[in-house]
């Protein structure tokens, strides 16, 4: 009986034993030091918004051993949307791995939010948890490069004399992500300038500026300011200034060439603003010599399609020269990416998601 109770205590102090070493080599194994140094990660601006085209993980030192599987790697975090302090959850897979010196490149899977609203994320990798990391660890998101002055970005031709200048408006509450949408992007794009060299201006408005006419107009006029001062360096081409954007951008669009008649050459509204705008309204007869074209999504549950309609007959009525409409049926919105609900990411607001997929439009405006 003793030996029994003796063999049996024996035996509770060897799983004691055994529990107490995995306690401290897993303590050990938590203690080192994580591989990753920082974290650069490359995005581009398509249809949808800002996208996470590959995340770069610098190391301390090259990777040594088997490079684990992109699959081991998983991502999950918070998001939000545009004017909302809500956020929700959401995860994301990666398709592929490469590694090359220091430097270990992951490529995600279908990435289903604007990068811009992800607010706080963790990247672990099952095989090497050494090789986690989180949002923290990131020191570079490298878009688009710009020259930026403090109210604006310029985007320089390869020939910076005498060229065209797109003057691209955001809408309200884009201040510090008009990067982010491919409507002042695109036109910057390599593959873009190949075929339609041009500056890119876009001025970055707080939203307390833009949302009073009066410093609105002030704006506007500073914006001129600096076209005007390129067109005396000889840089910008005076005959070939154009506006755009959408939503209070295509207001802003429709005003900047009320406001100068002579100089604006062409425009595309986009989802025009107009009902917060009731100056560019009234003014419309001013820009019946400048070509125009509203476009809208049929059923814009945030800005009604009828703004661009009303605006539309009201330039018919004055005799205007060129002045075009299109509206996106729910079916070609859908297609482009957009969703009915006016509280999803991509609502039927988003017209530039239909219009930046199709040249026609940059087209017929660098013709102007």
């Amino acid at each position: 009986m003793v030996f029994d109770r003796l063999l049996k205590m024996k035996k509770c102090y060897l799983l004691l034993l055994i529990f107490v070493m995995a306690l401290l080599v897993s303590c050990k194994d938590s203690g080192q030091e994580s591989k990753v140094q920082t974290v650069k990660i490359n995005a581009s601006v398509r249809s949808t918004g800002q996208y996470p085209e590959n995340f770069e993980i610098m190391l301390s030192e090259p990777y040594s051993g088997k490079l684990p599987d992109a699959g081991s790697f998983h991502m999950k975090g918070k998001a939000g949307a545009w004017g909302s302090n809500d956020t929700h959850d959401f995860e994301c897979d990666f398709e592929s791995i490469t590694a090359s010196g220091e430097t270990i490149t992951l490529i995600p899977k279908t990435f289903s939010e604007k990068f811009f609203y992800v607010t706080a994320y963790e990247v672990t990798c099952n095989e090497d948890k050494l090789l986690s990391f989180s949002d923290e660890d990131v020191s570079e998101i490298k878009t688009f490069s710009t020259d930026i002055g403090f109210d604006y970005h310029l985007f320089t031709p390869g020939n910076n004399e005498n060229m065209p200048i797109v003057i691209v408006f955001h809408g309200f509450g884009d201040t510090n992500n008009l990067l982010t949408y491919r409507t002042a992007v695109e036109w910057a794009e390599p593959e873009n300038q190949a075929v339609r060299p041009c500056y890119v201006l876009a001025p970055s408005i707080p939203d307390n500026l833009y949302y009073d006419p009066e410093s609105r107009k002030k704006v506007l006029d500073k914006v001129m300011d600096i076209v005007h001062g390129m067109v005396e360096a000889g840089n910008v081409d005076p005959a070939r200034i154009y506006a755009m954007w959408n939503s209070f951008g295509g207001a802003a669009s429709i005003e900047i060439a009320e406001g100068y008649t002579d100089d604006i050459a062409g425009v595309l509204a986009l989802c025009p603003a107009l009902k917060y705008a009731e100056g560019a309204k009234q003014d419309l007869n001013k820009i019946a010599d400048i070509p125009i074209w509203f476009l809208h999504a049929l059923n814009d549950g945030t800005i009604s399609s009828a703004e661009s309609r009303d605006a539309f007959k009201i330039l018919q009525d004055v005799g205007a020269k060129d002045v075009r409409i299109k509206e996106f049926s729910d079916e070609e919105m859908n297609a482009a990416g957009a969703e009915p609900s006016n509280e999803s990411t991509y609502s039927y607001h988003h017209v530039e998601l239909a219009v930046m997929e199709d040249d026609t439009y940059m087209e017929w405006l660098y013709e102007q």
